[in-house]
């Protein structure tokens, strides 16, 4: 139990870099974290009011049906899909083919030990970010319904077991979607494609609930907890509970809850090693031909590793193309529909128009989304020492890196620009705009993504989403595009939008030119520091 709890408490520290500040030496070293640990608190916090708000609406609703407690189900209910969908997405790296797997058993730890603990680890990812949901419901709850202190003993006691049905779910339907696509030839373009229609399927609910009245969400909530009682048995459980204030369904809910964990605990521990080793082989069929060897210089070289590491990750492609992904898609929508369509069904009357005025500054907000540069640094990871090792210049290290981020976006831009020229019928003058001012955002960020990555690196990552999604890199060079690339759309002008587009274009390659002599000079030294 001792070496349990230890080492979930050493892969919190980490997911959280809150090991980062125990182990700081001095206010230098603190300072590269607290930023990201205030970040987590403000957004943590931000989207808990957000949340109440919304939930505080809906109640209202139901109040005026007589069902209140509806709420907490459906709350229950979010929180369970929510649950068991990103455990689909992060069982792979973090219960199976971790990283740190081989090291762990070398220690003196029992492989039961590890297992439980990467299970718990999972578990408490997801009560974090239940307990976003789970607590505003709460507050909301106790000050909009009269409840009896039986009721907090109720909620607070299945607060905590809420969760752990889903991830076992999660995990069990994770690691079949990653057998069976394991043994697909094309199995990360496959995953790809069903994260990206997985993250379109959420902005579309999130939009649609936004015009929604109070009476509207109150009757889809009721329809929803009334669907899921027969999907999910555990949802009639939980409604008995907090409807009844049943005693006997609040030990159903415990004893299921902890009985269906141990069960999954002890065959993952039985069966992890067949399951590992067939979740991670991989199978290469190739036909040996005789044929002359190609050399290329060290620069192409590069590039290759480098585009074959970046599509070989899922993960790595969806956060990084989502801009383009979404740029072409919207175009494509408009080409197909037509603008006064697309404008009626988004509500937004102006849409098109707008998007034909300040196509070139929407372009590069779409550019700053898609930034492979930010992690490339990070990801290299316990490897860097053979990359500073190989008889290359470091210049042709940055370029190669760039050169990938440029690989997905100037193609992307070139498809939108003509999409959009053919659409709105532009003259050849915008069209150059709109293929010059987002080909300096297209620089910039590529640029700027590195260069910051150099300045707050992460190497002692034992998973990939660490430093692709949460890494203050990532999320520095996030803001800062954004900053670059929204102003010009938010100060007012009554120059003409093409020559206003151009002149952006032209202050954006100036700060490109700056940017890229910081990362050729103070760059390389911080490079060869690391």
């Amino acid at each position: 139990m001792k070496k349990f709890l230890k080492l979930t408490k050493i892969n919190l520290y980490t997911f959280f870099d809150i090991h980062k500040i125990i182990n700081a030496r001095g206010f230098k070293e603190v300072k590269k974290v607290l930023p990201m640990l205030l970040l987590y608190i403000f957004s943590f916090g931000f989207l808990m009011f957000t949340f109440y708000k919304g939930i505080a609406f809906v109640i209202d609703g139901l109040i005026q049906l007589n069902m209140p407690y509806i709420i907490l189900v459906m709350i229950m209910v979010m929180v369970s899909v929510t649950s068991a969908l990103t455990t689909v997405f992060k069982v792979n790296k973090t219960l199976f083919n971790a990283k740190d797997y081989s090291f762990l058993l070398s220690l003196p730890i029992k492989k039961r030990t590890i297992i439980s603990s990467k299970i718990i680890n999972l578990y408490i990812i997801n009560f974090v970010f239940a307990a976003m949901l789970l607590i505003p419901t709460y507050i909301a709850y106790i000050l909009k319904v009269d409840v009896n202190i039986w009721f907090h003993f109720l909620y607070l006691t299945t607060f905590f077991l809420i969760p752990v049905v889903p991830t076992i779910i999660g995990c069990l339907i994770g690691t079949i979607f990653m057998a069976i696509v394991s043994k697909l030839k094309y199995k990360t373009s496959i995953d790809i494609l069903i994260s990206i229609l997985f993250i379109f399927a959420i902005y579309y609910l999130s939009y649609k609930i936004q015009s929604m009245s109070s009476m509207d969400l109150a009757n889809i909530s009721t329809s929803i907890v009334d669907k899921f009682n027969n999907l999910y048995p555990l949802t009639k459980v939980y409604l008995n509970i907090m409807k009844d204030n049943s005693l006997f369904d609040l030990i159903l809910f415990v004893v299921l809850s902890l009985g269906l964990y141990q069960a999954f605990k002890y065959s993952i521990v039985k069966f992890f090693n067949g399951i590992n080793s067939k979740l991670s082989e991989v199978t290469i069929v190739n036909k040996y031909q005789d044929k002359d060897v190609k050399v290329s210089n060290k620069l192409y070289s590069l590039y290759k590793k480098e585009i074959k590491k970046y599509f070989s990750s899922s993960l790595y492609v969806l956060n990084t193309a989502i801009g383009c992904i979404m740029l072409l898609l919207v175009l494509g929508a408009f080409a197909i529909f037509g603008g006064d369509t697309i404008d009626k069904v988004l509500e937004m009357p102006e849409l098109s128009n707008y998007l034909v005025f300040y196509g070139p500054l929407v372009f590069g907000v779409f550019c700053v989304l898609s930034c492979t540069t930010n992690s490339s640094i990070s990801l290299e990871g316990k490897n860097l020492w053979i990359l500073k090792s190989l008889p290359i210049n470091i210049k042709d290290i940055f370029i190669s890196k760039v050169m990938v981020n440029l690989t997905i976006l100037l193609p992307t831009l070139l498809v939108s620009s003509i999409i959009l020229t053919y659409i709105a019928k532009l003259s050849i003058i915008q069209f150059i705009a709109l293929l010059f001012t987002p080909v300096m955002y297209a620089f910039f960020i590529s640029g700027f993504g590195l260069l910051i990555n150099l300045f707050f690196p992460d190497f002692n990552w034992t998973n990939e989403v660490k430093v692709i999604k949460q890494s203050i890199a990532v999320l520095a060079s996030l803001a800062v595009g954004m900053l670059v690339a929204m102003g010009p759309l938010f100060i007012k002008t009554d120059m003409n939008k093409t020559l206003y587009s151009f002149l952006i274009g032209v202050i954006v390659f100036i700060l490109t030119l700056i940017l890229y002599y910081i990362l050729f000079n103070k760059g390389k030294r911080i490079f060869k520091s690391l």
